[in-house]
């Protein structure tokens, strides 16, 4: 019994492991959902302009490995830039098709984030904005706190808080046994008695 205990703790650093994960992935969560700005910060935007020439929305199903699926929705416009060249430019589907659809055909300026696939943060036309910087910031608060919901909700902590208990108990016990393990081993070695040889 001793020896299966002592070989199921060994396992144990796994259920640490998880625990810390689990936490921290929350942690990190509950502080994304409280910081200040949230998407991009606006020095790392980067200023385009160009004519959309047209646009669509992409519906992306993605398989998760346990089972189920996740859909992410967006709308694309294709841009052509003054030096010819053209560019897709990522729209969150929450700003909505009706401030999109105006846009084709006309020369607009964009703020976009390059690290997120062109992720758009601001649309101007004529010098008015259609889409804000403000709304879509917005728009990544709202995401924000529907993660760290998730991620913080009691069922995840307890499952975490469990995991790290778990983790460092069967850390300990299997210290404990350990020891048990070396007090033996250095109880049946026999000590030469004096005068005999060793």
């Amino acid at each position: 019994m001793r020896d299966w205990l002592y070989q199921l703790t060994g396992k144990a650093w796994i259920a640490l492991v998880f625990g810390i994960g689990i936490l921290g992935w929350a942690a990190y969560a509950q502080f994304k959902a409280s910081s200040d700005t949230h998407g991009t910060a606006v020095e790392d935007l980067v200023a385009k302009s160009g004519t959309i020439f047209s646009g669509s929305e992409v519906t992306e199903t993605t398989k998760r490995r346990r089972g189920g699926t996740s859909t992410r929705r967006y709308f694309v416009l294709d841009a052509k830039l003054a030096d010819g060249n053209t560019e897709k430019w990522r729209v969150d589907y929450a700003v909505g098709r009706s401030k999109l659809e105006p846009l084709i055909d006309e020369a607009v300026e964009v703020r976009v984030d390059p690290s997120d696939n062109n992720l758009v943060y601001e649309v101007t036309l004529k010098g008015k904005p259609v889409v804000s910087l403000a709304d879509v910031q917005k728009i990544m608060e709202v995401k924000d706190k529907a993660a760290a919901s998730s991620a913080t909700d009691k069922g995840t902590l307890i499952v975490g808080a469990l995991a790290l208990l778990l983790g460092i108990g069967g850390l300990l016990v299997r210290r404990k046994i350990r020891d048990g393990y070396l007090a033996e081993q250095a109880g049946a070695v026999q000590t030469p008695a004096i005068g005999e040889k060793v």
